[in-house]
């Protein structure tokens, strides 16, 4: 059964600054802890331009073994990325499947991780094996967190859309306006969807990156806050 929304309804944008990309990827670490500390932990999707930034991002996550990691990324076939989105919506709305393409939890038997890792020499997503029971329940528990380049997105199919996540993480700004909203139908849908929920928007910016920021302020669909010292609060506060 849904839930009604702990705060204000709509679309909420908050942006978080970082020293360099270093600073980014531990920021990034503890946000995503920070959220899963509380007791309603978040699904979301989190936002990369580039295909090197997606493979450090989801290497981080993996190494903490604390998240249901489902990556999209230009390795996959199309099938295969209908399947992992598939089986995230599913992990993120129901029963999570047993073991899906994309996502990686605690080892499997065997000390095997599953999901994609990052390759040592060439920094590729590989596919590895499935879960057994006991590992798959635990799985179930972590939070989903769906990692995609902005190709990824706009290839996916209507029919899987939105993909409905509460939280998006603009890891890398988008460059456009036309990116922006891209990202915002696809991951939370239209003005009707976020008119039904609590959407919540945190974009990394870099020192380097204040003209981008800067620019996406202009094209946002509402006010870019500097992000609360409580990260709950971005989902429960009155801004």
């Amino acid at each position: 059964m849904a839930t009604e929304p702990a705060g204000p309804v709509g679309l909420h944008h908050y942006y978080a600054a970082v020293g360099n990309r270093e600073a980014k990827l531990a920021t990034l670490l503890e946000l995503l802890q920070a959220l899963q500390a509380t007791t309603n932990p978040r699904h979301l999707a989190i936002c990369c331009s580039a295909r090197d930034t997606l493979d450090a991002v989801v290497h981080a996550l993996l190494q903490t073994r604390a998240f249901a990691v489902t990556a999209i990324h230009s390795d996959l076939t199309e099938k295969e990325r209908e399947l992992a989105i598939t089986n995230f919506r599913r992990g993120a709305f129901g029963p999570a499947a047993a073991a899906t393409s994309g996502s990686a939890g605690p080892p499997a038997a065997g000390g095997g991780a599953s999901g994609p890792s990052v390759g040592s020499a060439t920094g590729s997503l590989r596919e590895r094996g499935g879960l057994d029971a006991g590992a798959a329940r635990e799985v179930e528990q972590l939070p989903c967190v769906l990692a995609t380049t902005d190709v990824c997105l706009k290839a996916l199919p209507k029919d899987l859309l939105p993909v409905g996540v509460s939280l998006v993480v603009e890891y890398e700004l988008p460059p456009s306006k036309e990116l922006y909203s891209r990202r915002m139908q696809t991951l939370f849908g239209g003005g009707k969807d976020r008119r039904a929920q609590r959407c919540v928007v945190v974009d990394m910016v870099e020192a380097g990156a204040v003209g981008a920021f800067r620019a996406l302020e202009g094209f946002a669909a509402s006010p870019v806050l500097e992000m609360p010292v409580r990260v709950e609060d971005m989902f429960t506060a009155r801004s």
